[in-house]
């Protein structure tokens, strides 16, 4: 349980210190499944220095890298500068260094403040163990039987809508710390194999709570709400 928290502390910190600063400098369009957050990939990769100095090289080690979108397997800059990318497909980045390995480098190869290029072949995409859903077929849940989490604070379900048949459990404070009693409600709620919709403001944060239910406790049946309440306040949506 402590290593669960300690993982969903990382993703959050990770996820607010996501930035738009990635820059794609060519791409060929794959026609398979495409990337998204917390995809499972296997990539191909040339890892670059702004004079094309290599310093890396997967093709070279002959060895496919495998990893998920996410949870802070890779730099920053590959969390965002992969979105959108599909099988087969190949694309260049560029990453400031901020978002790589920062003012202080790595080891010998990667100096201080290296703003890097990638070259990079998708090989193959998993889709995320949990399933994402829309306001459309959040309405169909409604009438089946669904346990809807809404995972959102006192201040933003106060200040904004409420869902319908949802069951509040708010998961973090608005400093974005986890109650440690979350699980223990979720439990008096929710049994095991129940189809389990969370939802948050944005979409953001019941994502990765997913995440972690279906990668971290193995659960299944979890399903998360694209957009969150802000998507749905954009429909029309009946809200409570």
């Amino acid at each position: 349980m402590n290593k669960f928290l300690l993982i969903l502390f990382i993703c959050i910190f990770s996820f607010k210190s996501f930035s738009n600063e990635v820059q794609i400098l060519s791409e060929s369009i794959g026609n398979g499944l495409e990337v998204k957050n917390h995809s499972k990939l296997s990539v191909h990769y040339i890892g670059k220095l702004e004079n094309n100095t290599v310093f890396d090289s997967s093709y070279d080690r002959g060895r496919i890298f495998n990893f998920q979108i996410g949870v802070r397997q890779v730099i920053l800059g590959w969390e965002t500068g992969l979105l959108g990318m599909k099988e087969g497909g190949k694309r260049t980045i560029f990453i400031p260094y901020q978002l790589a390995y920062g003012e202080t480098g790595a080891g010998s190869l990667i100096p201080p403040k290296s703003n890097l290029i990638f070259d990079i072949e998708v090989i193959k995409v998993i889709p995320p163990g949990y399933k994402e859903i829309d306001g459309y077929q959040l309405r169909l849940a409604m009438t089946d039987d669904f346990k809807i989490i809404d995972i959102r604070n006192d201040d933003q379900i106060t200040n904004t809508n409420k869902i319908p048949g949802a069951i509040q459990i708010t998961a973090f404070d608005k400093n974005g710390n986890f109650f440690p009693d979350f699980f223990e409600k979720y439990k008096e709620n929710v049994q095991i194999g129940e189809k389990v919709i969370f939802i948050s403001q944005n979409g953001d944060i019941s994502s990765i709570l997913a995440n972690g239910f279906v990668e971290q406790l193995n659960q299944s049946n979890i399903y998360h709400l694209k957009g969150g309440v802000s998507g749905l306040e954009k429909t029309n949506f009946d809200f409570e």
